[in-house]
């Protein structure tokens, strides 16, 4: 057997394993599940609008941008830093209905999900997907208007549409949401290059590959065209939004799936512990202490606001150095877990997916998890894992959520400095 013919076959065996390549597939049962969670949502959201009638905390702005649209006024708000998407869709749901919108995307999202995660595994659909999309900060922004859940439906809706460019149409409604997921258009596109990628005619097979990916080439264009337009990525005040070279965001990140995930890593703990004893394993603390040293910061808005459970997380022990670097050891076996769960995807993939997630998470300044709700997603969906396992998770995640929601809703508490103004504990 020739080499060529070697290499051909071994690629035919790698691609066939290849996300994105086949044809999505929608089940009823998602659409029954999907109106279930929808209808469920929409209950949590009018127990909100009775308890909190008022726009909270961003919701002043976006709300407030929305009901302008629907005045016909136009006028941009500066503090608000992220495109237009969702207010223009939320047009219909003014004065007093917007949180409601989010309850009409849960059913996108659920039947979305679903198709993504065929995409990688055919077993344990229904009960990841749930774990997914009850991950306790993105059901908390979504019962709020928030953008966090419709960015999260273009995007996972991009990678389950078989279409290149109704795929690409996707993304560019993600990217009128979050500017940032123009990343994710990006993974989509280079896992397709691959695809047709020859190594006997390289040059050739990479153009074929991007004039099949003309409307990607036209998303890419038009984002450069818009950053050279705006003198940069962030719309409004870009003061707040500074970029940083925050690397431990990213440990975050790792942790934030590892802890979400905790049934998992139950599960496979002792094979976790073996493989965090590697050379290889141990040579990594080497990179992870003085990066998570010299790369973590704290941000104005993290120290001066104690409604968010970043606050408390830096105050009680990321401020401290070495306590930070007390958690060196669980980044790196939060790693391990994260690509043990991931192993029947492509190395290249996976390495694709963490280069994007580094683009996505570290240059933010601010520790917010909601900024982890899609790499999250993308991770988890495509993960291995049980049923038994998955069904533990969703009560997992139930439970950090009404305890959050309990205090969000019954415990609100007032600042010295502004009383009779009710503040309330979110992530």
């Amino acid at each position: 057997m020739t080499e060529k013919l070697k290499d051909s076959r071994l690629k035919d065996k790698f691609i066939k394993h290849l996300p994105f390549l086949t044809r999505p597939v929608t089940h009823k049962e998602d659409w029954f599940f999907a109106c279930l969670f929808g209808a469920l949502h929409a209950l949590i959201v009018t127990l909100i609008y009775h308890h909190v009638p008022e726009p909270y905390m961003d919701e002043i702005f976006h709300i407030g941008q929305t009901r302008r649209y629907c005045e016909g006024n136009y006028t941009w708000d500066p503090m608000i830093t992220t495109p237009p998407a969702l207010y223009v869709l939320a047009v219909p749901f003014c004065n007093g209905y917007e949180r409601y919108v989010n309850s009409l995307l849960y059913i996108l999202l659920f039947v979305y999900a679903s198709r993504f995660r065929r995409m990688f595994l055919k077993d344990n659909v229904s009960s990841t997907v749930m774990a997914v999309v009850l991950l306790p900060v993105l059901l908390h922004s979504s019962v709020l208007f928030y953008t966090d859940l419709l960015s999260l439906v273009f995007v996972v809706a991009g990678f389950s549409i078989h279409s290149r460019f109704f795929a690409s149409i996707a993304f560019l409604l993600a990217c009128f949401t979050r500017q940032t997921n123009i990343v994710w258009a990006g993974l989509y596109a280079l896992v397709r290059i691959y695809h047709h990628f020859d190594s006997r005619s390289p040059v050739r097979s990479f153009l074929r590959s991007v004039f099949k990916l003309w409307s990607f080439v036209v998303l890419a264009l038009l984002f450069l065209a818009f950053v050279y337009i705006n003198k940069g990525i962030v719309l409004g005040d870009p003061s707040a939004h500074e970029p940083k070279l925050h690397f431990a965001q990213f440990f975050y990140f790792l942790l934030f799936c590892a802890l979400h995930a905790w049934p998992n890593v139950f599960r496979n703990l002792s094979g976790l512990l073996q493989e965090s004893m590697k050379p290889l394993a141990l040579l990594s603390l080497g990179v992870i202490v003085p990066v998570i040293n010299y790369f973590s910061f704290d941000h104005p808005y993290l120290l001066a606001d104690n409604r968010h459970v970043p606050f408390y997380l830096w105050r009680w022990w990321l401020s401290n150095p070495l306590k930070r670097i007390a958690l060196a050891p669980v980044y790196m076996i939060s790693f391990v877990f994260l690509q043990r769960l991931s192993s029947h995807i492509p190395l290249l993939v996976r390495v694709l997916f963490c280069l994007c997630t580094l683009a996505v998470v570290v240059p933010a300044h601010l520790i917010e998890p909601r900024y982890f709700i899609i790499p999250y997603t993308l991770w988890r969906l495509s993960a291995r894992s049980l049923k038994p396992l998955s069904v533990i998770e969703v009560l997992s995640q139930l439970f950090v959520f009404a305890s959050l929601l309990y205090l969000f809703i019954f415990k609100p508490f007032e600042w010295s400095h502004t009383p009779g103004v009710k503040q309330r504990f979110m992530w």
